[in-house]
């Protein structure tokens, strides 16, 4: 691997984060190099510092950069992941929409490859409690390589690790070494590319019921965590849900959410102090 200078890690570092949000610290210096290795190859550089100041003055950063949004990003995923989420949504949670709206939006903020999103149309769906035509759900990601397999709906066995045989059958149809995803529930997902840091782009998406943004702030640092939350605020609508992973957490980050902690999930909903920040349609 070539070497680089602290300076130049730093000062690649930085650049990463903020273009993107994800934070690498000195202990994953050797795994933001290693990911980065290839792409200064392809370019022709010799040295991560003439790629560092590619990345910072040349005249084709933005496709380098729209090239490392698939690179540094993690699209680790499969359907059904964190199913008790899944189950409050569709028990309390979605009959406390319906009694406000018979329309019901969500977002997968951090979509990948599509199979949270398709998850939750077909969470939804199998409730009988709300039909197709009053359901949207918008997907967005910051790498095109994985939107554009969202886009396809096809999937192999790793991403059904956790999908019970009956919905397996009932929702995906078999195609050569893989499944498709049914036209019913792939017409209920919109995709389109989106850089969580651009808070005026998030607050444009709304307005949400719920938003959807799990295992993506471990890999920001704090004050990107909070700008991103605190975001979500703007495009959700009053008395919003915002879902993170298991080990994530607001605790000590923003006080626009409270907890609302369920026999198997913990998910946040948007406080009235929050809804000042938020929507209001």
């Amino acid at each position: 691997m070539l070497d680089i200078s602290d300076v130049e890690f730093t000062t690649l570092r930085d650049l990463v984060r903020e273009r993107f949000g994800i934070w690498y610290d000195d202990q994953k210096r050797f795994l933001l190099l290693s990911r980065l290795s290839t792409r200064v190859a392809k370019r022709g550089f010799e040295t991560f510092g003439a790629y560092v100041r590619f990345l910072k003055d040349g005249p084709r950063r933005e496709e380098e950069w729209t090239d490392l949004a698939s690179v540094l990003s993690n699209n680790e995923t499969y359907f059904f992941r964190e199913r008790a989420q899944l189950k409050a949504l569709a028990a309390g949670i979605l009959d406390e929409f319906l009694k406000r709206s018979p329309r019901v939006r969500l977002w997968s903020a951090a979509c990948s490859s599509g199979e949270e999103a398709f998850s939750l149309a077909m969470t939804l769906i199998e409730t009988g409690k709300i039909p197709d035509a009053m359901l949207s759900i918008r997907a967005t990601d910051i790498s095109p390589r994985v939107l554009d397999l969202a886009e396809k709906g096809y999937y192999r066995a790793l991403s059904f690790r956790a999908t019970e045989p009956p919905m397996l059958h009932r929702w995906f149809r078999a195609q050569g070494d893989g499944f498709a995803i049914d036209d019913r529930v792939k017409k209920l997902v919109s995709f389109g590319r989106l850089n969580l840091l651009d808070g005026a782009r998030v607050a444009a998406e709304g307005p949400f019921d719920a938003i959807f943004c799990r295992n993506v702030l471990i890999y920001f640092d704090k004050p990107t965590q909070k700008r991103v939350v605190e975001s979500f605020a703007k495009a959700l609508r009053p008395g919003g849900y915002l879902f993170l992973g298991h080990a994530e957490s607001l605790f000590h980050l923003t006080d626009l959410y409270e907890p609302i902690i369920g026999p198997d999930a913990i998910v946040y909903r948007l406080k009235a102090e929050g809804m000042k920040l938020g929507v209001t349609a």
